[in-house]
């Protein structure tokens, strides 16, 4: 789902040694549901971190959602 929104997902590591999923990719116009969603922008990695993946799952899925949206209207 990812690549289909032109995004790359993964788990940088972090500097507690816990990785989080992280997405990056360009999605500046996007900034304001991955919030909504738990993502935090992680500013040194330029990723959207986010708790689990469950989360970031449903932010991308709702993505993919608002951009079918758009594209049909």
């Amino acid at each position: 789902m990812a690549a289909k929104l032109g995004c790359v997902v993964g788990e940088p590591d972090e500097a507690g040694g816990r990785a989080k999923p992280a997405l990056l990719g360009s999605l500046s116009g996007s900034a304001k549901i991955l919030e909504e969603f738990g993502g935090t922008w992680h500013q040194a990695e330029r990723v959207y971190l986010f708790a689990n993946w469950p989360m970031l799952e449903a932010a991308l899925q709702h993505l993919a959602e608002e951009r079918e949206k758009s594209r049909l209207r």
